[in-house]
């Protein structure tokens, strides 16, 4: 027997459960995606394999509660003033269909990303 802790699986593997079939399963890899969201930011690390695998998920995503945990995640960018340009127009483009929570998570990261550039 391993004394070994389970893995909670890193970006690519929580990317993957964001297409998951289960909401529960999309929702646990977003708020996961999230906390290795804040120590990329506080590393200053690259945060683009993180970011870009939650903005797809945000654009396709139906269900609002995940919906409103991808944005609270993509919310931690605005935290630490890292917003990409590259993710504002996909950002845009799904806010007329996103859950009230989630679209206002979705405010602030565009807000914040106007006043970086």
């Amino acid at each position: 027997m391993s004394d070994e802790a389970p893995r909670t699986g890193g970006p690519e593997e929580l990317s993957e459960r964001l297409s998951g079939a289960e909401p529960k399963v999309r929702e646990l890899a977003a708020a996961r995606l999230g906390d290795l969201l804040i120590g990329a930011c506080r590393g200053g690390l690259d945060t683009s394999p993180i970011v870009r695998p939650l903005v797809e998920a945000l654009a396709r995503e139906a269900d609002s509660v995940v919906q409103e945990e991808i944005a609270h995640s993509l919310g931690h960018l605005v935290e630490y003033g890292t917003v990409p340009e590259s993710i504002v127009e996909p950002l845009r483009e799904c806010m007329p269909r996103l859950c009230p929570e989630a679209a206002a998570h979705v405010t602030d990261v565009l807000e914040a990303a106007r006043w970086e550039a």
